[in-house]
């Protein structure tokens, strides 16, 4: 078989739908099969399409084949779907349909379609649906299911649906004020709860004001959801949604006080309603700081130390077990600052990573080399684990195994990464000493959007230097957590030690939010199965519908600075976030916006 035939070939068994081994070319070669495999639907079945449903410039069924029914010739090229059941396996299988005039949306309306499934439980970010978006001209649309992550804890078990389109547009911050008049400091905890976001604080002039949990009820208004817990510890630190339920866990953060002052074990509590917590035990009887945590295969999981470095796993309502104590000397010592679900593994890091898959922890390597590394954040990114570290706010890309590529620093100055989420295409990071607010741009490059803390002439102390004094320190000011809100990031502000004490309650124990682009988001649980989304774009508003009904809405915007035109792929369960873990089908997207009827007819059809 000639070269150019064979390549060819290969790409017409791909667009058919599978893998391409040498047999099953050989078996293709010279063969009246060939003519089969890279036949277009009739000129009948296609004017049937156009007919039926105007406006259609794309439509991959996802059943056996990822042709495009659509007319406009718009074929995917599979990458490891398995197109018998439309499985998307989380770890490298998508859908590729190569950039065409057809597929170039504009500043015009357009409507996008597709009914996805994900498991009951996950060990993974669910990941993106759609992705037809240029990272480097910050251009073009998303759309992807996923939950909020605001600092150290993992991605909860709700699955929340983004749609945003960009044109490299970036508003200013909006103050949203601050959840406890009396703290200083909002821990990384920034969660979404069915509908509404929850921040907790740490630290406060009194020890009735202590661990208490926020809710945000819009502009600067914050509601008491009351004190979490009775016992002497400072505050809440990883608030996560859990099997349906939202947990937090109480901690002293204070690391300058923690092992001298009279405080309790950290706890963990179910969120009852109202100001009610119920107390679901004591995962140690000695660490006072539990840092992180996560939900894996259907189970809760919280890290942390000091006193014993270890993770432990709730194994009834109010018993918990250690499932792994690190080593507090040597190379790999880990006290578990973060947590994270990726690729069926759950991973925790501070400061090197490990692993764990349900039976087995793998010590998974050092995120960078250096003299008191510590690894504070993690988050996946176009597919791959990234780390944020300190001591100088450097961030690693996982590739797997003990490797990792560093990615570049957050900010002149930067020390440490609290957090990091992808928003609306783009990695977004947060680090001390600043308050500073960096996105990602590639190659390195990490752009700096805000420093909420930056008096001017102020050069902060560095870290590990003999002249740098504790005072010095108590200045530092951290961005500790972030996360996507009603279609927007927000950001929670601060101090270094958490103690109020040591610094003023100013942008200290704020939030703050932005918006790049412009977003949706439905801020409640998808919920497991089959589920029909639409993400619509009419006029200067973006629309969002979950099984036909209407969840949410942008904010308004001009269209015509909305040209969201690129020569990227469409790509089809894989983009700025992650490969999708479940299940696609029936992909559609029209050069208009859809009525609610036609809506309702689409979402009418539901998938067995």
């Amino acid at each position: 078989m000639k070269t150019s035939r064979r390549k060819a070939l290969k790409m017409a068994l791909q667009v058919a739908g599978g893998g391409v081994s040498a047999l099953s070319l050989n078996a293709f070669a010279g063969s009246a099969a060939l003519s089969e495999v890279v036949r277009e639907p009739g000129p009948a079945v296609q004017k049937a399409g156009a007919r039926s449903w105007p406006n259609l410039v794309g439509y991959w069924k996802l059943q056996g084949d990822c042709r495009d029914y659509s007319g406009h010739n718009n074929h995917g090229v599979n990458h490891g779907v398995n197109l018998d059941s439309g499985a998307f396996d989380g770890i490298s299988a998508y859908v590729e349909v190569p950039s065409s005039a057809s597929l170039r949306l504009g500043t015009g309306d357009f409507t996008l379609s597709a009914w996805v499934y994900t498991d009951k439980e996950l060990n993974d970010v669910v990941g993106d649906v759609l992705d037809m978006y240029d990272p480097s001209s910050r251009r073009g649309v998303t759309l992807s299911v996923n939950s909020s992550a605001g600092g150290y804890q993992s991605h909860g078990t709700d699955r929340h649906v983004y749609f945003g389109i960009d044109n490299a547009r970036v508003n200013d911050w909006q103050d949203c004020g601050r959840p406890s008049l009396t703290s200083n400091y909002v821990s990384n905890s920034l969660t979404v709860y069915q509908g509404k976001l929850y921040a907790a604080i740490t630290g406060a002039k009194e020890e009735k004001d202590w661990c208490h949990v926020f809710r945000y009820d819009g502009k600067q208004m914050w509601t008491d959801c009351g004190r979490v817990g009775e016992g002497k510890t400072e505050g809440v630190g990883p608030l996560i949604v859990h099997n349906g339920n939202l947990y937090a866990v109480t901690s002293t953060l204070d690391w300058t006080r923690v092992k001298t002052g009279n405080y309790d074990a950290g706890r963990v509590y179910r969120y009852g309603g109202g100001t009610q917590w119920h107390d679901c035990g004591q995962p140690s009887s000695d660490n006072r700081t539990l840092m992180c945590a996560a939900s894996y295969k259907g189970k809760l999981y919280v890290g942390g130390g000091p006193q014993t470095w270890a993770v432990y796993v709730q194994e009834g309502e109010n018993q918990w077990k250690a499932s792994k104590i690190f080593p507090k000397e040597g190379p790999q010592q880990c006290f578990p600052h973060a947590m994270s679900c990726y690729n069926g593994k759950l991973y925790v890091g501070f400061q090197c990573v490990y692993s764990f898959d349900g039976e087995q922890w793998t010590y998974a390597g050092l995120p960078v080399v250096g003299p008191g590394l510590q690894t504070h954040s993690l988050e996946v990114y176009q597919g791959k684990l990234c780390a944020g570290t300190w001591p100088e706010a450097k961030v690693a890309m996982y590739l797997g195994g003990e490797d990792w590529q560093e990615i570049g620093r957050l900010g002149e100055d930067g020390m440490e990464v609290n957090a990091l989420v992808v928003y609306n295409g783009k990695l977004y990071g947060g680090s001390i000493p600043r308050a500073e607010v960096c996105r990602y741009d590639g190659t390195a490059q990490w752009t700096s959007l805000k420093r909420f803390y930056s008096p001017e002439g102020w050069h902060p102390a560095l870290p590990y230097r003999a002249t740098t004094e504790l005072k010095q320190i108590k200045e530092w000011t951290r961005l500790t957590s972030l996360t996507i809100y009603d279609g927007k990031l927000f950001a929670s502000i601060g101090s270094c030690t958490s103690s109020v004490l040591d610094a003023p309650a100013d942008v200290r124990g704020k939030v703050y939010c932005m918006e790049a682009g412009t977003c949706a988001s439905y801020d409640d649980d998808l919920g497991p199965g089959w589920k029909h989304l639409v993400a619509i774009r009419e006029r200067g508003r973006l629309k969002l519908y979950v099984d036909g009904q209407l969840v949410a809405n942008s904010s308004s915007f001009d269209p015509a600075e909305y040209d969201i035109s690129t020569d990227q792929p469409l790509r089809i369960g894989f983009g700025q976030t992650d490969y999708f873990s479940g299940k696609i089908s029936d992909v559609r997207i029209y050069s208009k916006a859809l009525t609610d009827v036609e809506i309702q007819k689409l979402s009418s059809k539901r998938i067995a």
